[in-house]
């Protein structure tokens, strides 16, 4: 059997419709499974006039199902071997004799269950429960209300279709019965259709210029815009984000190609597809020769009679849009970066952090340090941090604030700058997001590492770190930069002292605690990220705990660890570390004060041995950062290890000697700790 859910309403905000369509896959799909109703295939409907779903194959009536309902408590239940009152109530609203129940032990004693099975339901029974709850569990950024009703949805609802094969399925939505009624495109077939059978929608729909289908449509929409700059000798890029937009805003996609004049190609390119795509939803295409074109393509939700007229009025649009960003351009050119400078002394990054010019300054400080410390040069890091944040009063960053950076890259090389000092700059915005990619370059890198450090660092130093889900300032956002950032093959530092760098830089002095906060703040998002990739939790924190913000590391550790674990060697050595743990617990350790005169045992001075020759090979392993090796060193200390805690008592009576015992466990506890903690992980 077909079944087929639309509501049709206004059109929908073209945000939240991708939204919308990710919720009612997911929504229908889990509550046809709790349903226990089978079918074959769900795919969405979700276009600006409509939403809903088409599902094939679907089963005549759910899955019998079990279930449990409890009683009162068995002595409320019985007087002596009779049923009471309470018992008896319970039976008659399940329709059971009291001999149909059982007795359950529980924490709070024993009580009366019934176990039974519910026969599965009528398919049309089922569905029609399911929409109903699917509309009420939908989260809604902005709902809005219309007529004299309570309902809430994004936009006015008109009417509700939903058919199983042939048949209606009655519920009631939005004050509106379900019926086999929907409607084609709003102006090439504004009429209604009257459905015969479900099976026949998508045919219908198509044959009224829509396609409902949300996927469909964005296919055909791509197809289009293909077509249609191969019929023009040019080439399109993808953009999965703009053809998303452009997808919510079409029934029905049309694709034209139109043209600017040729002079605008003397503006930055990413000035004319910022123009193009943010302002116009324009794909920009290029050349056989990969270079941007003066002809763009645009979506149109209408196959018109004229379509030059379509093109003409587009045109016109873009030439006004065109005209202001070689303006923009035009002006900048007057004026070089570093003569922008002054004027971030006026614009304040935070009251009580100063103004971005200030902020500028301390990120330049910070990243010169860092320089200094990896050997590269501190003029180029010097001059690209100084110059980093100027375009920010550029005309053409006013009006296209996306090209933030990108477009400094370029004023920089029109200001003959260095190549370095150039492409640095574009990299203290990057990464933007968890998709976008890092700088490539070392001065990038190390520009957009200290301004997020002294971001992070500034926040925290007024105690306003995140709290809950709000995160004002993307903190969250630059702690996962910062880890990336740090993997560049160049830097790969221990964050933790850079962190006490920021934080002493900063205009105002450090609330209490705010280094260790921050510290835990920027662990908890790597440990997340590694979680999330796949990784065991306590293995990453095992690691984390003796890694310290040493980052680049963390998941090279961690990997190594996790290699190992399904080993028995290595159940042995989480065991002999949790042994040496626990006698450590209360003992107040030295460093290096072992006495080999107070051996009493052979096993003392071989283990002895064993651990310091172990330490070393585990240190020279770390530093190469070939961890699995450090580990395999690890492992042979355990014959050692076994033979020291099979003939020797380490809590002896005598004080000396029990001292020196556990010194010795210390270092067998320290050669690990140049691992991994562990004593966190879980075997």
């Amino acid at each position: 059997m077909t079944f087929v859910f639309e509501l049709g309403c206004e059109e929908l905000p073209s945000s939240s419709l991708p939204s919308l369509n990710t919720q009612f896959e997911n929504l229908f799909a889990q509550k046809l499974k709790d349903a226990l109703l089978g079918y074959k295939s769900l795919s969405v409907i979700a276009a600006p006039r409509r939403l809903g779903v088409v599902i094939e194959g679907v089963d005549e009536t759910s899955e019998d199902k079990p279930f449990e309902r409890r009683g009162p408590a068995f002595q409320a239940a019985f007087q002596g071997n009779e049923p009471t009152k309470a018992l008896l109530g319970f039976c008659r609203g399940l329709n059971i004799a009291p001999e149909d129940t059982s007795v359950v032990d529980t924490e709070k004693g024993q009580w009366v269950v019934y176990r039974g099975i519910e026969s599965g339901k009528p398919a049309s029974e089922v569905l029609g429960e399911i929409c109903q709850s699917v509309v009420n569990d939908l989260a809604l950024s902005k709902p809005m209300r219309w007529g004299s009703g309570r309902d809430e949805f994004p936009r006015p609802v008109h009417w509700v279709l939903a058919m199983l094969d042939n048949a209606v399925v009655p519920f009631t939505a939005f004050g509106l019965e379900s019926n086999n009624q929907t409607f084609g495109h709003r102006f090439m077939a504004p009429g209604s259709i009257r459905l015969t059978t479900a099976s026949e929608y998508r045919e219908r729909l198509m044959s009224a210029y829509v396609i409902a289908d949300f996927e469909a449509r964005k296919a055909a929409t791509w197809s289009t815009i293909q077509s249609t700059a191969a019929s023009n000798g040019v080439t399109v890029e993808a953009d999965d984000k703009l053809l998303t937009e452009i997808n919510c805003l079409v029934e029905w996609p049309v694709g034209l190609c139109g043209e600017f004049e040729e002079r605008f190609l003397d503006v930055p390119d990413i000035a004319l597809i910022a123009a193009m795509k943010g302002h116009q939803k324009y794909f920009h295409t290029r050349t056989e020769n990969d270079k941007l074109s003066n002809k763009f393509i645009t979506v149109s939700n209408i196959e018109s009679r004229d379509a030059s007229q379509v093109v003409s009025g587009n045109q016109r649009v873009i030439r006004a849009r065109l005209s202001d960003a070689q303006f923009f351009f035009e002006t900048d050119k007057k004026l070089t970066l570093e003569s922008r400078r002054e004027q971030l002394d006026s614009i304040t990054f935070h009251p009580k952090l100063g103004s971005l010019g200030e902020k500028t300054n301390r990120v330049c400080a910070l990243a010169c340090e860092m320089a200094a410390a990896i050997n590269a040069d501190t003029t180029v890091m010097k001059r690209a941090a100084s110059l980093s944040r100027c375009d920010l009063v550029s005309e053409m960053v006013l009006e296209f604030d996306e090209l933030q950076g990108k477009i400094g890259t370029i004023y920089a090389a029109l200001d003959n700058e260095s190549p370095e000092v150039s492409q640095a700059i574009q990299g203290l915005y990057q990464p933007a997001g968890a998709s976008d990619s890092v700088p490539e370059d070392v001065y990038g890198t190390l520009l957009a590492l200290a301004d997020r450090l002294d971001t992070l660092a500034g926040l925290f130093a007024i105690n306003q770190p995140p709290t809950g889900s709000k995160d004002p300032f993307a903190l969250r956002r630059a702690a996962i930069g910062i880890l990336r950032l740090n993997e560049h093959s160049l830097l790969k530092l221990d964050l933790a002292g850079w962190i006490s760098r920021a934080l002493d830089a900063q205009p105002v002095g450090s609330a209490e605690g705010a280094h260790d906060q921050l510290v835990q703040f920027i662990k908890d998002r790597e440990r997340v990220r590694l979680t999330d990739s796949g990784y065991r939790h306590d293995i990453v924190v095992a690691v984390q705990e003796t890694n310290g913000l040493s980052t680049a590391q963390t998941e090279t550790r961690v990997k190594a660890l996790v290699d190992f674990s399904e080993s028995p060697e290595f159940a042995a050595l989480v065991a002999t570390n949790k042994r040496v743990v626990n006698l450590l617990k209360d003992f107040e350790l030295g460093v290096g004060s072992i006495d080999p005169s107070l051996f009493r045992d052979p096993s003392e001075q071989a283990l002895f041995d064993t651990v310091t020759s172990v330490t070393t090979q585990v240190e020279k392993a770390v530093s190469r950062e070939t961890f699995s090796e450090a580990i395999s060193s690890l492992l042979t200390m355990k014959p050692a290890s076994d033979a020291f805690f099979e003939n020797v008592m380490v809590n002896a009576d005598d004080e000396n000697v029990r001292a020196n015992r556990l010194e010795l466990c210390r270092l067998v506890r320290d050669a690990y700790r140049l691992v991994a903690d562990f004593s966190l992980i879980q075997q």
